[in-house]
């Protein structure tokens, strides 16, 4: 029976002590709370961020719509202005010329070395016989460097090395070639009489000059009284 009692006292389940469970729950606790404050934070920072986002926008609106009359005016201001402007260069037989104006104007959105001309000339004895250069004189103008062209516009006047003077509101000149071309209406006037066409081109230096279109001329020359024109005193009585 000693025996008996012994084993038996031996094998009897113990108590499981509860005291361990308290600290797991408040550790557990404690990391929730933590964790919640967390995302509370991040909630305030992003809604802070957007915030601040928004009112940028908005301030960036308000200076853009006041803004525009600003942007404007330095879009025109890129435009290049010079007065009294002075272009020179030389044709293929190397004939100096000298392209000049009022004011020069070089457009933001221009092609490479096309200026525009307010009253521009140009001195070129390609264009005028003899120790006088001449000048073509028109009320605007525009000039392309790179392919020495010069175009003129309205009230166009020139003369030629003939000594004829022509009235037109365009002429194209080939700085290069000693050419000039119209495709508007033209006069002159000359040693020979007047002339008027729809059109004309003057080339091979001035030499030869070429009229299209509804072409009148007037031809006059000078009559030399003779002898046999002249009335007898016969004649008279």
């Amino acid at each position: 029976m000693t025996s008996l009692t012994a084993s038996f006292g031996h094998d009897a389940p113990q108590s499981i002590p509860h005291a361990s469970w308290e600290p797991r729950r408040a550790l557990a606790l404690s990391v929730a709370r933590r964790r919640t404050t967390f995302v509370r934070g991040l909630r305030f920072f992003f809604t802070a961020a957007a915030l601040s986002i928004a009112g940028i926008l908005v301030v960036q609106l308000i200076l853009g719509s006041g803004g525009g009359a600003a942007r404007e005016a330095e879009a025109v201001s890129t435009d290049v202005r010079m007065t009294n402007p002075r272009f020179t260069g030389r044709d293929e037989n190397l004939t100096p010329y000298a392209v000049t104006a009022d004011v020069a104007i070089r457009r933001r959105d221009a092609a490479d070395g096309v200026t525009e001309l307010e009253r521009p000339r140009l001195d070129y004895n390609f264009l005028d016989a003899g120790a006088d250069v001449s000048q073509v004189l028109a009320e605007s103008g525009r000039y392309d460097l790179p392919n020495r062209i010069l175009d003129l516009y309205s009230d166009v006047n020139f003369r030629t090395r003939a000594g004829y003077a022509f009235q037109s509101d365009h002429a194209r000149i080939f700085l290069r070639e000693e050419r000039v071309t119209g495709e508007e209406a033209v006069e002159g006037t000359g040693p020979m009489g007047t002339i008027r066409a729809d059109s004309y081109e003057i080339s091979d230096g001035g030499n030869r000059i070429v009229f299209t279109g509804n072409v009148r001329a007037r031809l006059t020359q000078s009559r030399t009284i003779t002898q046999a024109e002249t009335p007898s005193e016969e004649g008279n009585q």
